[in-house]
This record gives C-alpha cells, structure tokens and sequence, in this order.
C-alpha cells in the first residue's frame, strides 16, 4: 500500500490527504446516522482515516523536500 501511495504526484497526494482530514468528520456522522454504531468504533475509524490521510500527506511532503533539496 505504500508504494501505491509513494507513486502518487505529490499534489494529489497532499489533496487526496487534506480532502481525507477535512471530510472525515462529516462521514463519520453519516455512518453514526446510518448504521447506529458506537462511539467507540466511530473513534476508531476516525483514527484509521486520519492515519490513511497522514500517510498521503506525509509522502507528498517527503517528495516536495527531497525536489527541492535537488535544485540546491
């Protein structure tokens, strides 16, 4: 899964990564609504997804410096 997330273009990384953080909280309310699941479990995947987003994020910063360190 890793190298999945490496071979993405630092751009959608970051994107997809933000959209993952910024949205989080709005799905997890709808599954809350839909499938009545607790508290805990809501926490849970709360903390998988911004994990999965932290991942994203942390790839496209990884490549950003490792470009710029190249023009120096």
């Amino acid at each position: 899964m890793l190298d999945k997330i490496k071979d993405l273009p630092e751009k959608v990384a970051f994107a997809f990564g933000l959209t993952l953080i910024l949205v989080s909280g709005s799905l997890l309310f709808l599954l809350s609504l839909l499938f009545q699941i607790g508290n805990w479990a809501t926490w849970i995947l709360g903390g998988i997804i911004w994990f999965i987003a932290s991942l994203f994020i942390a790839s496209a910063a990884d490549k950003r410096h490792s470009r710029l360190d190249k023009k120096k």
